[in-house]
């Protein structure tokens, strides 16, 4: 076919696949010449927006879109929007009014060969920094931070976002956010990397005080007038005092409390520097202390202050006073040679609600303390070849409407995830797919704020550790590369999803018990799901594909994973018992390829009977299958009830290249000869392809598959006991 790529073994990964849906937007690619916009920092909202005399900003040429489409309703609209920046105090809203048609689109796109960035914040100048003289707040700075540290009066500056935060939060608290152009500040913290950890639980605050958790009151004490109690370290003994003379100021700190699934931010209400004895200000779900070792905990629960004066100790760190109002900074670099943004809306930088046929090309959103594009409503609206990074919400979110696209974008530094799915109907029959399709798209280094529960990709996925779903029907996520997160791949939920041809690695880097692809949900509100074809790999504690509770009507099929793995967990394929009891459940699991994991296939089922279980093969894992069955209600191992071949193998039967990566099997591969019916994985087709958004594809020292730039700071002793 025209246009497609060459494929090459070093390419790994390069299709560029036939999708039907996509069609009618390819219109949105090729705008005609008869409806032409123009915009550039350096023009006049006064002018008449066209190429030699473009408009200033993009709401001028908003109203200029929505003259044309009055007067010319059945041509297309091209916003060509010039390099340079665009300072968006409030988001670029476009409505019903700014709607395009099928055949007569309305696209925003950057001008050839340059690269307009819509920035969600405003920018500093070195005037707004000034030395701090106030000989009570000098004698708060560290000694090695003193003569760098500068402020900025935020209230002066008509900032809003100045908090306190909230007592509890689990995202960012709500406050303004400061960036330079190549990174998100980071808010001073202590340690400034790692954790401390918790010498004894004294008080839970929630919870069992056993490990009998199952049919405990998991919110028993969330009325209760303070939170979890606990007896903190001799070596940071001196640093809770210091925090102890600040608490009217507002102390909180964020910690794993009690398991890594959770990860809030608590006010801190009393410290007590003679018994080294800390108190919380409020209770949370399941309370503090590991949930294993109720109720002392396991001395490993890690934490660490937020958002103090005194721990601003390095260039880049900063945090926001709430009593002074004041923003106190050490700069990275010299003030008159940087760029230094603060972000104080939680609003998107652009918002399309209700609008239609509407492209979004080769735009770089960035800097902002919500999510960068928000589309909500409408139906065939298409964001590709652009860059979201450096928001602190999601990247792009779509909620709602109908066959929306995202494609070949770019998105990355996220404060949370990737692409947050929603939409369609569950109450029709049958239900009614909402048509989204996320492809090509490289999500890395994400979930960088909320650290949990915030995917690559959200596909129908709410709820965290209790499980949960929002509606989410007949999406596509394919084709995608995402890598670099502390928990979650991709998380799945509702119904009718389809995963596949996505490459997905380096995931619960720092929290355990999630997989590159995972869900927990009930089978009366979840199911109907094909996963194929994916290439799950290099985690060393993760599990790849994981069903932690109910797994109806899902097919798994024709995916390779390669672990690696060197923790306690790793399942290459996991299944969990859920509601079998109430609801057996058979399991639909072939064709795949287990490599380097700990273990295999778990499988459980209470249909053993009925479960296609076929040609899946095994490579070097400790534990390559584990066969349960569910009998008076409880899981118990049982004999092994496959419905087809299965193989296993110590040594590589056959890759083209395994620990190059090249994971194409060669024709005289073992496997086809004693698995007969295996269908070849087309590995070459997974991941990321050229097209006209994406005419390149990142190098592989950017992608950085071996890790020689990782550095994470994983959770240690917190192994997950509950694989039932």
């Amino acid at each position: 076919m025209q246009g497609q790529p060459t494929h090459t073994p070093s390419m790994r990964i390069r299709i560029v696949p036939l999708f039907a849906c996509l069609l009618s937007l390819l219109a949105l690619a090729a705008p005609t010449q008869c409806g032409e916009i123009h915009v550039s920092p350096e023009g006049d909202d006064a002018a008449p927006g066209t190429s030699t005399s473009p408009v200033a900003t993009l709401e001028r040429a908003r109203d200029l879109v929505r003259e044309a489409r009055r007067e010319r309703p059945n041509e297309p609209v091209t916003v060509w929007i010039a390099g340079g920046d665009y300072l968006q105090g409030r988001p670029l809203a476009l409505g019903p009014e700014d709607s395009g048609t099928a055949a007569a689109p309305v696209v925003w796109r950057a001008k050839e060969g340059q690269q307009p960035r819509l920035l969600g914040a405003r920018k500093l100048g070195a005037g707004d920094f000034r030395p701090v003289t106030n000989p009570a707040t000098r004698a708060r700075l560290a000694v090695e931070a003193a003569d760098h540290i500068v402020e900025v009066d935020a209230a002066a500056l008509g900032l809003t976002r100045l908090g306190p935060y909230p007592d509890v939060f689990s995202d960012t608290g709500g406050i303004l956010s400061l960036f330079t152009a190549d990174q998100r500040l980071p808010l001073a913290r202590f340690p400034n990397r790692g954790f401390m950890t918790i010498r004894k639980i004294l008080f839970n605050a929630g919870g069992p005080t056993t490990r009998k958790w199952e049919g405990a009151a998991w919110h028993l004490l969330e009325d209760h007038p303070t939170g979890g109690i606990f007896e903190y370290r001799d070596e940071f003994a001196a640093k809770h005092a210091t925090w102890a003379r600040l608490l009217d100021r507002g102390v909180w700190m964020k910690g794993y409390w009690r398991i890594p699934w959770q990860n809030e931010a608590i006010r801190v209400q009393a410290i007590d520097p003679e018994r080294q004895v800390l108190t919380l200000s409020k209770p949370i779900p399941g309370g503090i202390g590991n949930k294993y070792t109720r109720p002392e905990g396991n001395g490993r629960e890690s934490y660490w202050v937020m958002n103090l004066l005194e721990e601003i100790d390095q260039p880049g760190e900063w945090c926001l006073d709430f009593v002074d109002r004041k923003i106190y900074f050490w700069p990275p670099s010299p003030l008159a040679e940087t760029e230094i943004f603060v972000a104080d809306t939680l609003e998107p930088v652009v918002k399309l609600e209700d609008a239609s046929h509407v492209a979004l090309r080769g735009l770089l959103v960035t800097v902002n303390a919500g999510p960068g594009i928000v589309v909500r409503g409408g139906e065939r609206n298409l964001v590709a070849g652009c860059t979201v990074r450096l928001v602190d919400e999601y990247g792009v979110r779509v909620e709602g409407g109908k066959n929306h696209t995202v494609r070949s974008s770019e998105l990355s530094k996220l404060g949370a995830g990737g692409v947050f799915l929603a939409g369609g109907d569950i109450t029709t029959t049958p239900r009614t797919p909402a048509g989204h399709l996320v492809t090509n798209n490289h999500i890395h280094h994400f979930s960088e704020l909320q650290r949990v529960y915030t995917p690559g990709v959200n596909i129908g996925f709410t709820g965290g550790g209790n499980g949960g779903n929002h509606v989410c029907v007949g999406m596509t996520v394919s084709h995608n590369l995402i890598h670099d997160t502390p928990h979650a791949g991709i998380l799945l939920g509702s119904y009718d999803n389809v995963i596949e041809f996505n490459e997905i690695f380096r995931f619960a880097t720092v929290s355990n018990d999630m997989g590159g692809i995972y869900n927990y949900d009930r089978y009366f509100q979840f199911g109907g799901h094909v996963i194929r074809h994916n290439y799950v790999h290099s985690s060393d504690d993760g599990d790849a594909i994981y069903f932690d509770h109910d797994h109806p009507d899902i097919t798994v099929f024709g995916n390779i994973v390669n672990l690696k793995s060197k923790g306690k967990r790793g399942t290459a394929f996991l299944y969990k018992i859920g509601y079998q009891a109430k609801f057996p459940q058979s399991i639909n699991c072939r064709n795949n390829i287990a490599i380097g994991a700990n273990f295999g296939y778990e499988f459980v089922s209470a249909k053993p009977a009925d479960s296609l279980i076929a040609n899946n093969v095994v490579v070097s894992c400790k534990t390559p299958f584990t066969w349960s069955d569910v009998h008076e209600g409880k899981k118990r191992k049982a004999e092994p009830y496959p419905s087809g071949p299965l193989a296993v193998y110590d040594e590589d039967p056959g890759f083209v290249d395994l620990a190059g990566g090249d994971l194409r099997l060669r024709p005289d591969s073992k496997i086809f000869k004693d698995l007969p019916d295996f269908q070849p994985i087309p590995f070459e087709k997974i991941g990321l392809f050229a097209d006209e958004y994406r005419p390149t594809l990142p190098s592989p020292d950017y992608i950085d598959r071996a890790g020689k730039r990782v550095q994470h700071d994983a959770l240690e002793g917190y192994q997950i006991l509950d694989r039932k």
